[in-house]
């Protein structure tokens, strides 16, 4: 009673099984889903494995696949090399960290099944006495589902490869794992041979029996044997270009719909604002007069801070003229005092008899009197022609007395210093001159004014100002708007443009204004 209810049992599961999608369907429309790379294979053992293109599946207790026979693929092992680094570390294996890293760099090929999970090799370690730090070590690190490939398991327990890939398989085929296999190099081989065999080994059998005559045997039977033996092999390649051509589609659409939503999400992020602007419309007027009142309060300390700045380089670089101008007036003075008795000692007789004297006096060890020398003596005049003499008043020779050559070098410094430091005639002259070519009765119109004109006029502020160490904003700072592909908004950066170079325009003329009036 019982086998006969596990027979009725058995034959109801397997007609659910049987009516599974186990071959591809040629008359309606297909998903690719249904088979196929990137969506499900079936095996013959009914049980469901992602499709993949070339790998077929099996049981490797019932297989016993080789070991060529295996699907493999590359595999990055980030996570487990930090891992190894620190075990290698503390075993002093670093040749065997660097030969992994090597054999890993571009991706550790090996083959997919022969693998043991994090669980068993947490269990195996519990069983070999490790201890609870070491399989913490592994627990904390690895992921749960991490699979350990036995080129892993050979470096990170120094054991050879050959054990390590035996032992993987001996696991995988005591728990009837269903894994991936090459499909070329498992697949059967010989179709034609078969298909002709069949062909023949009819033809002789048949070839006797009543009715079975020529056209039979070869019209019949073997065209219908080349049909079959066509469809077989077409069916593979159309089967093969339809599956890839489904999955490159339904990744396109894929990818075709993941850019939209991008798109989409973009999209929306440049308006995530608007909904925000009718509270900052509420309190633009009371913003921006709060923000303007700032800046011209912020514009006003900096044009304060530079014009202070500048002032005190310029102050700076006239105390710093003026000590130059001393020291070289010392340096001058002694300079001009050698000179002059350079000058007068080869036709002197009485200086030279005099130093004849004080040199056979000063050989023979006597004492040399202060007016005997002619050197110091010489000195001593000139520093004391120049005690009360006006320098500026009196008239300066380049080749003259001590004081007229000192006269000379000092008003050759004044006057450097006023070309310096303070507006010349010449320049005061000129702009007048411009100035009088701007007159617009009371006013002036800068805009009459030639380029070039303008220019010196520029030129002539900018040193001027420059001189007597004032600064003045000479722009507002600010760019033209560039232009955009809206018309409606062009039309108003015209406009804003349009008053920002009107306002250029005041401030120039304000500025020149106030300069030109200062002649």
């Amino acid at each position: 009673m019982l086998a006969s209810h596990g027979r009725r049992t058995l034959s109801a599961h397997r007609g659910v099984l049987g009516r599974l999608p186990l071959t591809r369907s040629f008359w309606n429309v297909s998903l690719p889903v249904l088979g196929g790379p990137g969506g499900a294979h079936i095996t013959k053992y009914h049980i469901v494995r992602p499709g993949k293109d070339g790998v077929t599946y099996d049981d490797f207790l019932l297989a016993l696949p080789e070991r060529d026979h295996l699907a493999s693929f590359t595999k990055e092992v980030p996570l487990f090399i930090r891992y190894l680094k620190v075990v290698t570390d503390q075993e002093s294996r670093p040749e065997a960290f660097t030969a992994f890293l090597e054999r890993a760099k571009s991706g550790l090929v090996v083959e997919s099944d022969v693998f043991i999970s994090t669980e068993e090799l947490l269990a195996l370690m519990w069983k070999n006495g490790y201890s609870e730090q070491e399989r913490n070590a592994v627990q904390f690190t690895v992921p749960a589902d991490y699979k350990f490939h036995y080129p892993e398991l050979s470096v990170m327990f120094d054991i050879t490869e050959e054990d390590t890939y035996k032992f993987c398989m001996r696991t995988r085929m005591e728990k009837s794992h269903i894994g991936e296999l090459d499909w070329a190099k498992v697949k059967p081989q010989g179709m034609l041979r078969n298909h002709w065999l069949i062909f023949g080994t009819g033809l002789f059998i048949f070839k006797s029996f009543p009715f079975f005559n020529y056209y039979f045997g070869v019209k019949v039977f073997g065209t219908s044997m080349w049909c079959w033996t066509m469809w077989s092999l077409m069916n593979r390649m159309i089967a093969k270009v339809c599956r890839r051509n489904e999955y490159m589609a339904a990744q396109k659409t894929a990818q075709d719909v993941m850019d939209g939503e991008d798109a989409i999400v973009e999209s929306m992020r440049r308006f995530a604002n608007d909904a925000k602007c009718v509270d900052y419309l509420k309190t633009f007027r009371e913003d921006s007069e709060s923000k303007i009142g700032q800046y011209r309060k912020a514009l006003v300390m900096k044009m304060k801070d530079d014009l202070s700045e500048r002032a005190t380089k310029q102050l700076q670089s006239i105390v710093s003229f003026e000590a130059s101008m001393g020291s070289a007036m010392q340096e001058l003075v002694v300079r001009e005092a050698a000179s002059s008795f350079r000058e007068k000692f080869p036709g002197n007789k009485a200086m030279q008899e005099k130093a004849f004297t004080a040199a056979v006096a000063a050989l023979a060890g006597a004492p040399v009197a202060a007016g005997s020398d002619p050197v110091s003596a010489h000195f001593t005049e000139a520093f004391q022609s120049l005690q009360g003499v006006d320098l500026t008043a009196a008239k300066g020779n380049a080749t003259g007395t001590l004081a007229e050559r000192v006269a000379f070098a000092q008003q050759a410094k004044e006057a450097e210093f006023r070309q310096t430091f303070m507006v010349t005639p010449a320049e005061a002259e000129e702009v007048r001159n411009l100035a009088s070519k701007a007159k617009s009765g009371q006013d002036y119109d800068f805009s009459k004014l030639p380029a070039e004109a303008m220019q010196r006029l520029e030129a002539l502020y900018t040193s001027i100002n420059s001189k007597v160490g004032y600064s003045l904003p000479e722009s507002l700072g600010t760019k033209p708007i560039s232009a955009t592909s809206d018309d409606t908004a062009n039309s108003y950066i015209e406009k804003v443009n349009a008053q920002l170079e009107s306002a250029r325009q005041h401030l120039r003329d304000a500025r020149l204004k106030t300069f030109v009036q200062a002649f």
